[in-house]
């Protein structure tokens, strides 16, 4: 198969599709702020009602969704989108919820190591600095792949053990990808306007381009040692 995009290569033709398929994409980065904002302000008034953070996992969905459509060819609407959020609902709430529960443990993990005055406190802290790295990492190979319209046949598992193993293989190309972005969405949220309208699907957009490609390249590798072992 051919060799996947540059991620320099991958931002461009993320800007292309964001140009071309604005109208759906906007709208579909708004209603995840307006529902990640609905959780954390009743999180604030009512702090039981934290356990609600994990859907906002569903639009996130609905964002890849529409990303990895327009990445794949397909047709794509808004509405696209909000079908994942009963489709996909399962394996979006799993991930959504995994993904924060292992950044609150690493997060906890971090501040108390580093607030410790022992060496045994700052290893821990370090130990969980690059577990964050790596839930940071997870998270933008994870969601194209599990919202990819052709694996949406595929066990859930086998699509987040694929994201694994890519992670595994390209951890330098993942890194590169995981650097711009958490540049991109800091950048964003000083201006919050972007991070409400724009900098949530343009993000989902590059990691596609650039996900994808490697996924597809690494399955079929995986397949042709598969056959040549039988």
């Amino acid at each position: 198969m051919p060799l996947p995009p540059s991620l320099r290569v991958a931002q461009r033709s993320a800007l292309t599709d964001f140009y071309f398929h604005s109208w759906r994409l906007l709208p579909a980065n708004i209603l995840w702020a307006v529902v990640t904002l609905a959780i954390v302000g009743l999180a604030i008034l009512v702090p039981p009602l934290i356990v609600l953070a994990p859907l906002a996992a569903l639009p996130v969905a609905g964002i890849f969704r529409i990303a990895t459509r327009i990445v794949r060819g397909e047709s794509v609407s808004f509405w696209d989108g909000l079908s994942a959020w009963q489709s996909e609902m399962r394996p979006a709430l799993a991930l959504g919820t995994g993904l924060l529960g292992a950044t609150i443990v690493l997060g906890f993990n971090f501040v108390s190591g580093i607030l410790s005055d022992s060496l045994a406190g700052w290893a821990f802290a370090t130990l969980a600095f690059w577990g964050l790295v790596g839930t940071w990492l997870f998270t933008w190979v994870a969601w194209p792949i599990l919202l990819d319209p052709e694996r949406a046949r595929q066990p859930v598992r086998d699509r987040l053990r694929l994201a694994a193993l890519l992670l595994i293989a390209h951890p330098a190309r993942v890194g590169g990808l995981g650097l711009v972005l958490a540049v991109l969405l800091v950048v964003s949220t000083v201006a919050v306007v972007a991070l409400v309208s724009v900098s949530v699907s343009f993000s989902a957009l590059v990691a596609a381009r650039y996900v994808l490609p490697a996924a597809d390249r690494l399955e079929s590798g995986l397949a042709q040692q598969t056959d040549r072992s039988l």
